[in-house]
């Protein structure tokens, strides 16, 4: 360690308040008031001491913590004072220069001198200097070395600090920076960089960074990725609370400055963005939360996870309307108080399910404290809330200003407003939203440590997992690897998960947890019944709890039926007779198009009254009509609806059906489609209400016909649909008449996704089974390579801080393009 006494400035001393940092676009008449750069450098610590303890995880946090003890002060200060610094880059030739008026105003001789060089030559028209962010790395680097630091903390911090734009520098970049020196300024600028910084770390009571111990910090990958993603948001937030108007200008006394920083800092955290610390309360058992009493899984799942210390995985299985949504959050509340994390984010499959989610959720938390806001983050989401005006009220305040590439006019570059617009939802405390936005951050873009971080101290809560394509639920693995390393607990919910899947998730996340190869690590797991869920943390031993189905849900009976495709007019209004709720499922829109048009023509010669109401429901419907419908299926058929009129109601949908909405019907038909969607469908027969044994409610498969050389179905079935996944199904369901749930379940799913060699299909089907089955094979690799040409590299990668923005990808490709993946973000 460098002996305090013996330090002696290797400069003349210069008053740094004098180097700008925002200054904004010039205006005639008008005198330009500069932010200090030491100014932005307070704004910015400010936020990221107070985002330490609200926005890291404890695994991130105790990672920094390690690095910086031998530094003496406090962590949250360090960490504070190093997110100031991401701009240290504009205390140079290059950047000051952006503002020469402003520079000729304030800085030394000997500098306007360069910054002038510097204007006369862009005012050419060229510009070949060097970029901030990149002046930032360099600075460090050059500080760092001198004072003693490892070769590898000095570059994770020039590439955490100086990458805050949302790109990390190559080493050569880094090097051939060294030799700019017209832009980087020499010796003498870089002696008024380090009286910066030293001034800055003086402010926030800190030691003289020159005398501190670092020969002895060493900072891992998920302190690297959190600091990283710290100083990107801090500086979003504190560039978001600064304006002209608040500009400090060159004379203010910077020990006030800290103080009028640090209030500024809560303001814009916690009561714009919400981030206020909010524990839930220690007394959240399910009976209290719900008003009643569990049911044997939940029961089970409570008791289970009650004392649990550290994070983990919990996969939770049961049949559709078991509740597996309601023990997900009463979980995810328990899991809060006990490991101190600051929020969730529940992520559903589509815009429509999340939107209901969304109010449950709310309804939920709102209850227990009415000052907390639970944000709802898809591409529709304004749409949704536009006629709630106490929701759109405490829409986030805070914009993301004077923040982005170096330009000579302080513009703000586009990018960076857009991915504040949509990342600030992902980072707020509770939120709700398509699993869109977090499979997001498992694609390597610019910015990727902010979802990241974003994510790292709160529950992610995953339902529907096994609806997740192949594509998808490879970048879902990489990302819970992503998790499991920095310690952020994940619930998944399935009603028709396959084992191997299963195994899967469960290995990824414990992978990034125990910091191995996911094909390092081993994982044992018992023979489950279902209902069942498993809970899974760093120790490798998975906590396990079995449970009958509820009396709702236990024994239950479906009659399948086959029907031909001119058949099904008549069923449909056979059925809806007498005052039914029916549900017809179709796998395209076209066919939903057509159903309508034939059942309307069907019903057309009736009276008025006798007549079933008929509507469509699909993807394409304009936003305000969707929620109209959807909101008259809750009224009729969701939980304690009044049902249908004496005549009947017919809804004709998509698979935004089987997936979005609690609903109960007295029929379902359906295309055929693979086991799990029609599990799903099957689960909308009777949902909140016991199934009779003697009359059981009828599920019909419609369009398929058969040939001694396999099944047919109509062309449009595999653009939406795998042939081999379609002919397992067909193989197990041709000759049933019933459909016993939630018994049956997991035998069916596991048949046709983890043990395909076990079912035995008709004589004269081989041809066309091997055909299908090597095409999925071929579809099935090409997706997994499409997914691994964008996931996030592994945690495991010594550059894996550097690889996160490297050969960035379009985040908007979180689900493989075609019929069923349709983005719904």
């Amino acid at each position: 360690m460098t002996d305090l006494a013996a330090i002696q400035p290797r400069h003349e001393q210069v008053d740094v308040r004098v180097f700008w940092g925002k200054a904004g676009k010039p205006k005639a008449g008008e005198e330009t008031v500069p932010h200090p750069l030491i100014c932005h450098a307070i704004d910015t610590a400010a936020v990221a001491e107070l985002l330490h303890h609200r926005l890291l995880s404890a695994t991130c946090r105790a990672e920094l913590d390690a690095a910086f003890a031998p530094l003496g002060g406090t962590t949250s200060a360090w960490v504070g004072l190093l997110c100031g610094l991401h701009d240290l880059g504009k205390l140079s030739p290059a950047f000051q220069a952006l503002r020469a008026d402003v520079a000729a105003k304030l800085l030394p001789p000997e500098a306007v001198t360069k910054t002038d060089r510097l204007s006369r030559i862009r005012a050419g028209g060229r510009r070949t200097d060097t970029f901030h962010g990149l002046l930032t790395a360099h600075h460090l680097r050059r500080m760092l070395r001198g004072w003693g630091a490892p070769r590898g903390t000095v570059r994770t911090l020039a590439q955490a600090l100086g990458g805050h734009h949302g790109s990390f520098f190559s080493d050569d970049a880094l090097r051939n920076v060294e030799s700019a020196i017209a832009d980087h300024g020499g010796d003498q600028w870089a002696g008024w960089v380090e009286e910066l910084f030293c001034r800055t770390a003086e402010l926030l009571g800190l030691p003289d960074p020159r005398a501190v111990a670092w020969p002895e910090v060493a900072l891992g990958t998920g302190g690297a990725v959190a600091l990283a993603g710290l100083t990107t948001v801090s500086d979003w937030i504190a560039s978001g609370a600064i304006s002209k108007a608040t500009h400090a200008g060159s004379d203010i006394d910077l020990d006030a400055y800290v103080l009028l920083a640090r209030r500024r800092a809560e303001e814009q955290v916690i009561e714009r963005l919400g981030w206020s610390g909010w524990v839930p309360p220690s007394e959240l058992d399910y009976q209290r939360l719900y008003g009643q009493q569990p049911r044997p899984l939940q029961r089970a799942i409570e008791r289970m996870m009650a004392h649990r210390t550290h994070p983990g995985i919990l996969v939770v299985e049961a049949p559709t309307g078991e509740g597996k949504t309601r023990t997900a959050l009463q979980t995810t509340l328990t899991l809060m108080h006990r490991l101190r994390l600051a929020g969730f984010y529940v992520a559903m499959p589509t815009r429509a399910t999340s939107n209901q989610m969304f109010e449950e959720v709310d309804a939920l938390v709102t209850g227990l404290d009415p000052a907390l806001s639970v944000k709802l983050l898809h591409g529709t989401a304004a749409e949704y809330l536009a006629d709630r005006r106490a929701r759109a009220a405490r829409s986030e305040l805070v914009i993301a200003g004077g923040v982005g590439v170096d330009d000579p006019a302080g513009e703000q570059d586009q990018t960076v407003r857009e991915w504040f617009t949509k990342l600030r939802a992902l980072l707020a405390p509770l939120a709700v939203g398509t699993v869109d936005r977090v499979l997001q951050g498992g694609i390597r873009s610019a910015w990727a440590p902010v979802p990241l971080v974003g994510l790292s101290n709160r529950v992610l809560v995953l339902d529907e997992v096994h609806g997740y394509q192949v594509y998808m639920s490879t970048i879902l693995d990489r990302l819970l690897c992503w998790l499991g390393r920095l310690g952020v607990p994940a619930i998944l919910l399935s009603a028709t998960l396959p084992r191997t899947r299963r195994e899967e998730l469960l290995r990824s996340w414990y992978a990034g947890a125990r910091q191995h190869g996911i094909a390092e690590v081993e994982l044992s797991l018992p023979e489950l019944s279902y209902s069942h869920a498993v809970w899974l943390d760093e120790q490798g031993v998975p906590a396990v709890v079995q449970a009958e189905a509820s009396g709702l849900n236990a024994g239950r009976l479906v009659r399948l039926v086959h029907l031909a495709d001119q058949d099904l007019t008549e069923w449909v209004l056979t059925q809806a007779s007498g005052g039914r709720g029916v549900a017809v499922v179709h796998n395209l829109v076209r066919r939903v198009a057509d159903t309508v048009e034939l059942l309307e023509a069907a019903v057309a010669p009736l009276p008025e009254e006798d007549r079933p109401r008929i509507v469509s429901l699909t993807g394409r419907l304009p936003a305000a009509t969707r929620a109209q419908v959807e909101q008259e299926l809750r009224d009729l058929f969701g939980r304690d609806g009044t049902r249908a009129a004496r005549a009947g109601y017919v809804v004709v949908a998509t698979q935004v059906l089987e997936q979005s909405l609690d609903l109960d019907f007295d029929a379902v038909a359906s295309d055929l489609a693979p086991i799990d969607s029609l599990i799903q469908r099957a689960g909308r027969l009777h949902r909140f209400r016991r199934t009779d044994p003697h009359t059981p409610p009828t599920l019909a498969l419609t369009g398929v016909g058969e040939k001694a050389s396999g099944p047919v179905w109509p062309p449009h079935a595999t653009r939406v649909y795998d042939d081999a996944v379609l002919l397992r199904t067909w193989a197990l369901l041709r000759e049933r008449h019933e459909l016993r749930t939630p018994d049956e379940v997991p035998g069916l799913v596991d048949a046709v996704y983890s043990d395909p060699d076990e079912i035995v299909y008709p004589v004269g089907w081989q041809a066309r089974w091997q055909l299908a089955q090597a095409k999925l094979d071929r579809k099935r690799t090409d997706d997994r390579k499409k997914a691994t040409a964008r996931y996030l590299p592994p945690p495991t990668n010594p550059e894996a801080l550097l690889c996160l923005t490297g050969h960035p990808r379009d985040v908007s490709q979180t689900r493989r393009p075609d019929g069923r993946g349709r983005r719904d973000g």
